[in-house]
């Protein structure tokens, strides 16, 4: 009992420690690794199959759609698809982006954490121009189990994006550049099908906005795929 007792509160105090440091980073960082200025919702775990409806805010307004699908072990592929009203006078934008997520370790007895490896591309379009972006990054995280079969994943993403846009600005030019973006967010698993997930990204894009945005995505698994 002493023993996994002492597993459990490392587990949680590696976890804890994550999300610190990852806190602590996040004003340091530089990108939006989606289509566009929104949090990634991606827990490090590879999925079956689940569809997120999200609203995200902070940035204006943007309303989110993401799809992913089982593509073999510890893989899957994913849609995302959207539409965002910005601040300031900015034209409202259609987003679309696709990508993958690669399982890189699980948690167990020896280390308790669970690392994703992603990777995509994506592109929003409007005001007369197009920002197209291809991020590369790792979630990382602790899932905890509790009571009534529901869990509780918190995580954090950092990602680099090669963000790229043409006739942008007042000078109508074209830009190229790396940015970074850092997610700290959680998924809470109510039951097998349904799960609540709640993150907030922290942006420094030029292409795309500095602002930080918060959202709220509910995700549904079919039955048959629900995590055992």
């Amino acid at each position: 009992m002493a023993c996994s007792s002492w597993r459990r509160l490392s587990s949680a105090g590696i976890a804890a420690l994550t999300l610190t440091v990852g806190a602590s980073l996040a004003p340091l960082s530089a990108v939006e690794a989606q289509a566009y200025n929104y949090p990634s919702m991606q827990t490090p775990r590879a999925s079956s199959r689940d569809y997120t409806a999200g609203i995200v805010g902070g940035a204006g307004t943007s309303f989110l759609f993401q799809w992913r699908e089982g593509a073999g072990k510890g893989l899957h592929w994913q849609l995302d698809a959207g539409f965002a009203d910005p601040e300031g006078g900015v034209d409202p934008l259609l987003f679309v982006g696709g990508g993958l997520g690669k399982e890189i370790t699980q948690a167990r007895a020896d280390q308790p954490l669970d690392v994703l490896f992603t990777a995509g591309v994506g592109a929003a379009f409007g005001g007369n121009a197009t920002v197209f972006r291809v991020p590369l990054g790792v979630s990382v995280g602790h899932t905890f189990e509790l009571d009534q079969g529901m869990s509780l994943t918190p995580y954090v993403h950092p990602r680099l994006s090669i963000d790229a846009c043409g006739s942008c600005g007042r000078n109508r030019d074209s830009r190229t550049n790396l940015s970074a973006n850092f997610d700290v967010g959680g998924l809470w698993q109510v039951n097998r099908n349904f799960g609540v997930r709640v993150a907030a990204s922290f942006s420094g894009s030029d292409l795309v906005g500095t602002d930080e945005t918060v959202g709220i995505g509910f995700t549904w698994t079919p039955v048959a795929l629900a995590r055992r």
